[in-house]
């Protein structure tokens, strides 16, 4: 009788410290045995875990603090990446990783309502950031009126399709991530964000992007249009301290990005026509890297031809920068005036040229 008791004892306490984990187990079908996968912290950007991948077989385990955005990576030529979101549960993976939209996820609700925010928002933000990336170009100066109106169109219907969402799901983390990623673009959604933070409750109000809009709201009025934006100091990349204040006397676009956000890199190209057509008229931009690899950082600055002065302390979310403004997403920016005054920020395509245009004649 001993032995049987000790023998569910064992078992119910194996059950349970399973339970305190997270793990996956996953067979994908066309990866190559011997890749190695990695889990990948997405907000510390991190390996947490890294597993042999054997007949299409991998495990992965790690100790979630909340439930958050986890990212399996392959090793070798693979350059598939699949985004998780999981707190301390068990989920299987089955599916082909060249048919991604087939793969099967089950045993993480969390991991459910990420895929329902990607299938019902991602559709919506392709097609505003097309429309908008039109309006910016050549192609679209002879509509400009009219793709206007579209775009505003768009806005309001992303707006109120991602409010139903966090009105429907509103004690869940997965709604805070999309919360802080929609007002990185929406308007609307930026300038309530108070407000809609205050919709959701319990789980929802706790974990790392909790945090993240709870500092948001601290450092909201900082950087605000018609403020002087704070001095800051920060090496560049020859390891050279250099002060915002330095370049009091022009304009001067803070403009904070990363060589590994996609957003960025898509927009670094207005900023280098903004900055060739008014740099010999008294603007500038001082480039705020949220990089951790120096060389990837430079490696994109010669790629994207940014000719300006630009700083990182390579800490990646954890830059003391971004830390001090608040910065929640990128790509983030602030235009000050030659007093160092805040006149426009989170400027995106022609924006910037407006008002620049408006400023220097």
């Amino acid at each position: 009788m001993k032995k049987i008791t000790c023998a569910i004892l064992s078992f119910i306490t194996m059950t349970q410290l399973n339970a305190q984990k997270l793990q996956i187990d996953a067979n994908l079908n066309n990866v190559p045995n011997g890749t190695t996968v990695y889990l990948i912290d997405g907000m510390s950007n991190k390996i947490t875990d890294s597993s042999k991948v054997a007949d299409s077989k991998f495990k992965l385990s790690t100790k979630a603090d909340n439930p958050s955005i986890y990212v399996l990576t392959f090793s070798g030529g693979l350059t598939t990446k699949l985004a998780v979101f999981l707190g301390n549960e068990n989920l299987t993976i089955n599916g082909d990783v060249n048919k991604m939209d087939a793969i099967e996820y089950k045993g993480s609700a969390t991991q459910d309502l990420y895929l329902k925010y990607m299938k019902t928002l991602t559709p919506k933000i392709q097609s505003l950031f097309a429309d908008k990336s039109l309006a910016a170009s050549p192609a679209g100066a002879n509509s400009k009126d009219s793709l206007a109106k579209q775009i505003e169109l768009k806005e309001s219907g992303l707006t109120n399709t991602t409010i139903d969402l966090l009105k429907a799901n509103n004690s869940s983390p997965v709604s805070t991530l999309f919360l802080i990623q929609t007002a990185n673009f929406v308007t609307y959604i930026k300038d309530h964000i108070a407000e809609l933070y205050a919709i959701l409750d319990g789980p929802a109000k706790k974990g790392p992007f909790a945090e993240l809009v709870e500092k948001s709201l601290l450092t909201a009025t900082l950087g605000k249009v018609g403020t002087v934006l704070p001095e800051f100091k920060q090496n560049d990349v020859n390891g050279k301290p250099v002060s915002l204040s330095s370049l009091r006397g022009k304009y001067v676009l803070v403009d904070f990005w990363a060589s590994w956000c996609g957003p960025c890199r898509a927009e670094n190209p207005n900023v280098v026509k903004a900055f060739n057509e008014y740099k010999a008229k008294g603007f500038t931009v001082l480039g705020v890297s949220l990089d951790q690899d120096k060389s990837k950082w430079l490696d994109a600055i010669k790629k994207d031809g940014l000719a300006w002065t630009h700083v990182s302390d390579l800490k990646y979310w954890n830059n003391q920068v971004a830390v001090q403004f608040g910065i929640q997403s990128i790509p983030a920016n602030f235009l000050i005036d030659p007093k160092g005054v805040v006149i426009g920020r989170d400027l995106r395509g022609e924006d910037l040229v407006k008002i620049l245009s408006a400023n220097l004649k």
